[in-house]
């Protein structure tokens, strides 16, 4: 499923809400990675109903704020801590399905920056582990 163009938008605006850049998340290594083209890329893979749940998702948070704060806005229409204290709230949301689709958007960021090439670079994780390995000495062998 094709995200449009606006829907990447609002994936890479409440992505950096749900994770900043320029905190030293990941020791910044994915500072710059757009989250709305790596959701938009997400979205092309699962099937149907998956990227779906996404798509609700991103719709919902996007369009909270008159709901949860009584403000006639979008979520793109809030200041970074108006931003952060929606998703705080949505995440303690009394609905079942707010709270779970507001974890669901939190969890998808998060495995799209913590599976970024990069990072597994930086942690030696996979194959990238492998050169870390082999150049480490060998514990209680000869020098």
């Amino acid at each position: 499923m094709r995200l449009r163009r606006f829907e990447i938008r609002w994936a890479g605006i409440i992505g950096r809400a749900l994770l900043p850049a320029g905190i030293g998340l990941l020791g910044g290594v994915v500072d710059d990675v757009d989250l709305g083209e790596a959701f938009s890329r997400e979205c092309l893979q699962p099937p149907w109903y998956a990227a779906l749940l996404l798509r609700a998702s991103l719709w919902l948070t996007w369009f909270s704020p008159p709901l949860a704060l009584r403000r006639l806005r979008t979520f793109g229409g809030l200041d970074p801590a108006a931003r952060e204290a929606l998703l705080e709230r949505l995440l303690d949301s009394r609905p079942y399905v707010v709270r779970a689709t507001a974890l669901f958007l939190k969890l998808a960021a998060c495995m799209l920056l913590f599976g970024h090439d990069r990072v597994l670079r930086r942690i030696g994780a996979y194959e990238h582990g492998h050169d870390r390995q082999a150049r480490a000495p060998r514990a209680g062998g000869a020098s």
